[in-house]
């Protein structure tokens, strides 16, 4: 049985917060290394973050786990070139699941439910939604949709890919993590709210 891998979008500039996000401490760990943890507990295949400007910083604080950080020298195309870096190497996986740098919430008992539906559904792309909302991980099989991937353009993402193929999905109810990033100062405080300890890093 071929792998199912991982690929984390981590390629933003951070135009919003002024400051690189992923590199943020929530209780000490940087938000980039929260995203992954849940992917590398799952233990299911290769993991790539897709990194873009702070690639350096981003590789710092993911220094020593099992994984590979991958530079997108393209990244102002936006959000597309990322997947389209990350196709080398997920392109001889079953399947992949791609998730955003800036979501470091995410349980690995969803990413065991997601699997598990993918593998007993025959539906070729498995979507979490919290409160009809759609949200992050995506699982999707690679083959059926490499050549669309390829094509890619724009800040869209895989959005066009799903919209085009909405036969092939399959949503999964899930907790608020698939929904909560990080893009503003209010979102920051909400974590100070929540009792989190949120600081920036020194890198």
């Amino acid at each position: 049985m071929r792998e199912i891998c991982s690929v984390i979008l981590a390629a933003g500039s951070s135009r919003r917060l002024g400051f690189n996000k992923l590199t943020v401490k929530i209780d000490s760990e940087a938000v980039i290394r929260r995203s992954v943890a849940a992917f590398i507990a799952a233990a299911l295949g290769d993991i790539v973050v897709v990194a873009g400007p702070h690639v350096s910083e981003i590789a710092g604080e993911l220094d020593g786990l099992a994984l590979t950080v991958v530079h997108n020298e393209d990244h102002r195309s936006g959000m597309s070139s990322s997947i389209k870096a990350a196709l080398p190497w997920i392109r001889r996986a079953e399947a992949v699941f791609f998730h955003l740098g800036d979501k470091p919430f995410i349980r690995e008992g969803l990413l065991e439910d997601m699997v598990k539906a993918y593998r007993t559904t025959g539906k070729h792309i498995i979507i979490p939604v919290c409160n009809g909302e759609k949200g992050h991980p995506v699982l999707m099989s690679v083959a059926p949709y490499m050549e669309a991937m390829k094509g890619l353009k724009g800040d869209k993402g895989l959005r066009e890919v799903i919209e085009k193929h909405k036969e092939d999905v399959l949503f999964i109810e899930a907790d608020d993590g698939v929904l909560f990033d990080i893009d503003t100062a209010d979102d920051i405080r909400n974590l100070t709210q929540k009792g989190y300890h949120v600081e920036k890093s020194t890198r």
